[in-house]
């Protein structure tokens, strides 16, 4: 077989190839926003046992403003508990979300418990609201696409969590 022939055929089956996977992605139904919002809501709890501040300050809008902290403030207050050896844990329930364009509502019952220096404190459980905003970004640093940030937070005190 000639060179040009196998280069040929090999062109022919690189390109079925990437027809395949093409047809493949648009044939995969897109996610419900309220599915994106559940996984959203899990990659934070994931963020915060795994004490990762980028991720968590990543879930978080530049417009945010809840209990009197700026985001700057909240990083600070995250990389400094996470520097002394917290550990925290996360369990909710069922969260209820409200989707109205480009603004969510999500309602849940919250359980916080962290262990700080061999001591293992806990917050009660807590009914919160979070206020969530689909707000630009980007994948992969160059795609441009959407995520849904953290706005707000109510129905939790921080006082004991400092």
């Amino acid at each position: 077989m000639k060179t040009s022939t196998k280069l040929a055929l090999s062109g022919a089956v690189v390109l079925l190839a990437a027809l395949l996977v093409m047809w493949r992605l648009a044939a995969t139904p897109a996610t419900p926003e309220e599915q994106i919002v559940r996984n959203r809501l899990e990659e934070i709890r994931l963020a915060i046992e795994g004490r990762d501040v980028n991720a968590i300050m990543d879930a978080i809008s530049s417009d945010f403003d809840a209990f009197g902290y700026s985001p700057e403030r909240l990083r600070i207050e995250i990389a400094s508990a996470f520097r002394r050896g917290v550990r925290p844990h996360v369990r909710y329930t069922k969260p209820v979300i409200n989707i109205i364009g480009k603004e969510a509502t999500v309602s849940m019952r919250v359980e916080v418990w962290w262990e700080d220096q061999g001591l293992i404190s806990r917050h009660e459980p807590a009914d919160i609201q979070l206020k969530l905003r689909k707000e630009p970004a980007r994948k992969w640093l160059v795609f441009p696409s959407e995520k849904w940030r953290v706005v707000d937070v109510e129905g939790i005190g921080i006082d004991g969590l400092e």
